[in-house]
C-alpha cells in the first residue's frame, strides 16, 4: 500500500483568555460527542454533528469518522454543498487527430451532479486532540479556523458542555528549535504575501515588520563626593543653591558631608516581550503559513519551518486514492506527539 506525505500542524488550546472551562479540551469534546440530542448520542448521529458554515451560505461541515481513545479524541471534518454540481474539463477525444484550432482554443467545461444518495466533498481535514493539544492535517479549504468555528459550535452550541459565551482558540507554537530556545529571542516578525520567486526577488514584496518599543535601564556605576566643598558643588548641581542650602542647614555642627551619586541610563530598545509575542502568534495563527517570515538571532525562518509541526509518510487506503488510511493517521499522529514531548518541543 502505498503512502502520503502529510504535514501535521500543531496547536493547543488557549487557557489565558479565560474562554474555556477547567477541564481539557480532548475531555470536553468527548463529553459533547457522549451528550444526547434527541434521542440518540452526538457521536452515535452524523446528522446531529452537521453544521453550517459562516459566511458561506448553501456550504457544511461534518464531523464524520470520529475515535474516542483513552487518551485522546480524533475526527475527520468534511465541508460539502448539498445539491451542487461538480465541474469537469472535458479534453479532446483523440488528441493526436485533433485539428489545430481544436487545440489551441479551450476544451470544453461540462458540469455533472453526484450519484443518488451522494455529495461531493470539497474536502477533509483529520484532527486530534491530546489533552489541551491538537493536531491536524489540514486542507486548503478546512484550516484552523475551521476548526476553531466547528468546534465551538459542536461543544457550544449543539452539545452545551461549555458557556455560551466561550469558545475554542487553537493557539499556534512557534518551533522553539527553529528560532531559539526563548522567544525573547525573536528580533522581528513580518507579515505579508510571499511575492513568487519567478517574477522578483521576495524583498521586494509588501511585508510589516511587528516590533515593540521597550524602556530599559541600566547602571553606569556609583561615585562618592568626600568632602565639604566636592559635596556641596554637587548638591548645588542637582537641586540649586536655595535647596542645597536648606539641606545643609539641617545637619549636625560635627558632621562630615558625604554625597553619593548612582549613574544610571534610561533608553528605548525594539525587543519581543514574552506576552507580547504570545499575543501576535494568536493575532497570526490563522494566518497562511507563506505570509510569515521570522527573523531570530540564529538567521531567518519563513512559512512552515516557523510554525511548529512535522511531516509524516501516511498510508493511502490504496495506491490509486487520495484518502488516508484512518488507523495509520491516528497512529502518526500519536508518533508525533510522542517526539515533540521527548524532544521539549512542548509540554504536558
Amino acid at each position: 500500500m502505498s503512502s502520503k506525505r502529510c504535514k501535521i500542524h500543531y496547536r493547543r488550546l488557549r487557557r489565558d483568555n479565560g474562554q474555556f472551562p477547567d477541564e481539557t479540551l480532548s475531555a470536553k469534546i468527548a463529553q459533547a460527542l457522549n451528550s444526547h440530542r434527541g434521542t440518540a448520542k452526538i457521536g452515535e448521529s452524523v446528522r446531529n454533528r452537521i453544521a453550517g458554515v459562516p459566511r458561506a451560505d448553501g456550504y457544511q461541515r461534518v464531523l464524520n469518522n470520529v475515535y474516542i481513545g483513552q487518551s485522546y479524541v480524533f475526527g475527520d471534518i468534511c465541508l460539502f454543498s448539498p445539491g451542487q454540481m461538480q465541474a469537469l474539463l472535458q479534453l479532446t477525444s483523440d488528441p493526436a487527430h485533433a485539428t489545430l484550432d481544436e487545440v489551441m482554443r479551450a476544451w470544453e467545461i461540462a458540469e455533472s451532479r453526484a450519484p443518488e444518495g451522494h455529495e461531493y466533498l470539497h474536502g477533509i481535514a483529520y484532527w486530534m486532540a491530546i489533552g489541551d493539544h491538537f493536531y491536524k492535517i489540514q486542507h486548503v479549504a478546512l484550516q484552523t479556523k475551521a476548526s476553531e468555528e466547528y468546534l465551538t459550535w459542536l461543544l457550544r452550541d449543539q452539545a452545551q458542555v461549555i458557556g455560551a459565551d466561550q469558545y475554542i482558540e487553537l493557539q499556534a507554537e512557534f518551533d522553539r528549535a527553529q528560532i531559539g530556545s526563548d522567544l525573547g529571542d525573536v528580533k522581528s516578525i513580518e507579515i505579508g504575501g510571499l511575492v513568487p520567486e519567478t517574477v522578483r526577488p521576495e524583498t521586494e514584496g509588501g511585508f510589516v515588520e511587528v516590533q515593540k518599543d521597550v524602556i530599559t535601564h541600566g547602571s553606569l556605576g556609583e561615585k562618592v563626593a568626600a568632602g565639604w566643598n566636592k559635596g556641596k558643588k554637587v548638591l548645588v548641581e542637582l537641586l540649586g543653591e536655595v535647596e542645597a542650602d536648606k539641606l545643609l542647614a539641617q545637619m549636625p555642627p560635627d558632621a562630615a558631608l558625604e554625597v553619593t551619586v548612582n549613574i544610571g541610563y534610561r533608553a528605548k530598545k525594539r525587543k519581543f516581550e514574552k506576552e507580547f509575542m504570545k499575543n501576535i502568534a494568536s493575532g497570526l495563527r490563522n494566518a497562511p503559513d507563506g505570509e510569515i517570515r521570522i527573523r531570530g538571532v540564529d538567521g531567518e525562518i519563513k512559512g512552515d519551518d516557523a510554525r511548529l509541526s512535522a511531516d509524516m509518510n501516511i498510508k493511502k487506503i490504496s495506491d490509486q486514492s487520495n484518502l488516508l488510511d484512518i488507523p495509520h493517521v491516528i497512529e502518526q499522529i500519536l508518533e508525533v506527539h510522542r517526539r515533540f514531548l521527548h524532544d521539549g518541543k512542548i509540554v504536558e
